[in-house]
């Protein structure tokens, strides 16, 4: 087990992640809560950074309706007034002292993975490392004033997030706390929505990733009650907002136990992943592009790094070939070709010298990867003399002329001398779980 997870171990170790935790959680699934909480700790124990986000609406909502009072809505966004104010002040409280209470257990030894050792008395402790929960200030808030005749009140949205403390205290190795109550430099009070600020914290704050869970048992299925789809869809938008924002991806989890495990440490997952769009720009090639690709890929013709082509040749051979753009300039190229029985070659990939070491030659590769499964081929090859580690490094083995089809086997350059490599590619889900170490 440990085998297949020691590559996202190592891929997720220093990076920032988000966690929004919602109300109902902490209330209607205790056991899932605590289990949870032990989950995240262990993430932070494998290297993560890690901010929690504690939610408290339904908190809220449950208090306001005991007390009779009515919660307005506008435009999708509840208006606080004075005495919701107040409510909202003790729910945020009880959630983070909830969250703080559990992880003080679990990062002091208190979960099932902590590691027992002997004292000198004869009793077991647990050691785990110093880890510790802090909260504060960590963002200012201001109101949303009155909004097509309607005023919001005490309804607010970050002002600014304070990112070198939260930054600092990551340092430290400890773990960051926000809730709902947001300040502003005058001392006013302000209720901001935990899921947008989650979806907030994780833009500006430069985060790999934001996670939200959806709360009691409402696992991701094919068929969900409309309460549910609705919940869902709404963390689907914050996190939309996060991708807009640079976060790389977004995920959605039911609180079934495990599961946050499952999700960031197997290939298959557990719940829904909605990655930024990393091939924004690819496309097919058009005779237009002839002449780019040629000025790119010259430099490296004359180094013995690629085989000449002419631009006949290239114009000739045009809808093999993929371009990455940018503001018309060209900043990727890469040729694609079938063969018979599911076999694909991948020639030409070249990256803009402006752009190299920024992830855009990955970025073809897997584009020119999932056309092959969307044309039915299931073994790529590629065949270099001078950039075989690159390859290697992205799941490619070296191989025989042999195991190449037999159309290209008969064109095999014998006196270049190119190394073969291939790659096996089973699915779309495998590219998925490939693209997050791409980052590393």
């Amino acid at each position: 087990m440990f085998r297949g997870s020691a590559n996202y171990i190592a891929s997720h170790r220093n990076t920032l992640a988000v966690f929004h935790i919602p109300g109902d959680l902490m209330d209607e699934n205790p056991k899932g809560f605590r289990d949870l909480m032990d989950d995240i700790s262990l993430s932070w124990l494998l290297g993560m950074k890690i901010v929690i986000v504690a939610g408290c609406r339904y908190q809220i909502d449950k208090r306001c309706k005991e007390d009779s009072q009515l919660r307005s809505e506008h435009m999708g966004m509840v208006v606080t007034d004075k005495e919701s104010l107040r409510v909202v002040k003790e729910e945020a409280g009880y959630v983070r002292f909830e969250v703080e209470r559990q992880l003080a257990r679990a990062l002091k030894g208190g979960s099932s993975w902590g590691t027992s050792r002997s004292s000198s008395n004869g009793t077991d402790e647990v050691d785990v490392g110093e880890g510790n929960v802090v909260s504060g200030n960590f963002y200012s808030a201001q109101p949303f004033g009155v909004l097509d005749g309607v005023d919001y009140e005490y309804s607010g949205f970050v002002r600014r997030m304070e990112t070198k403390k939260i930054h600092q205290v990551h340092q430290n190795r400890d773990i960051v706390l926000l809730t709902s109550l947001g300040f502003s430099p005058t001392g006013e009070v302000f209720n901001v929505n935990s899921e947008y600020l989650a979806s907030y914290a994780a833009g500006e704050l430069g985060a790999s990733k934001v996670i939200y869970f959806l709360g009691r048992d409402a696992a991701l299925r094919h068929k969900i009650r409309r309460s549910t789809e609705r919940l869902f869809l709404t963390k689907m938008g914050w996190g939309m907002n996060a991708l807009e924002a640079g976060v790389k991806r977004v995920h959605l989890i039911s609180p079934n136990d495990g599961g946050l495990l499952q999700e960031l440490y197997t290939r298959d997952g557990s719940g829904t992943m909605i990655s930024g769009d990393l091939y924004d720009g690819i496309q097919r090639a058009t005779v237009g592009d002839a002449s780019a690709i040629y000025k790119v890929v010259t430099p490296l013709v004359e180094e013995g790094i690629l085989v000449g082509r002419t631009k006949a040749e290239l114009e000739r051979d045009i809808d093999q070939y993929h371009v990455y753009t940018r503001d018309g300039l060209l900043i990727a190229s890469g040729q694609l070709k079938m063969f018979e029985n599911g076999y694909a070659e991948i020639g030409c990939l070249v990256v803009n010298p402006i752009y190299r070491a920024k992830g855009r030659g990955d970025a073809m590769l897997g584009y020119l990867e999932r056309v092959c499964v969307v044309e039915g081929a299931s073994n790529l090859f590629v065949l270099s003399t001078q950039t075989m580690e690159w390859f290697i490094e992205r799941g490619f083995d070296e191989v025989g002329v042999d195991l190449l089809p037999p159309s290209r086997q008969a064109t095999y350059n014998y006196d270049r001398a190119s190394k073969i490599y291939m790659k096996k590619i089973n699915s779309l889900r495998d590219l998925d779980a490939n693209e997050l170490f791409w980052d590393r």
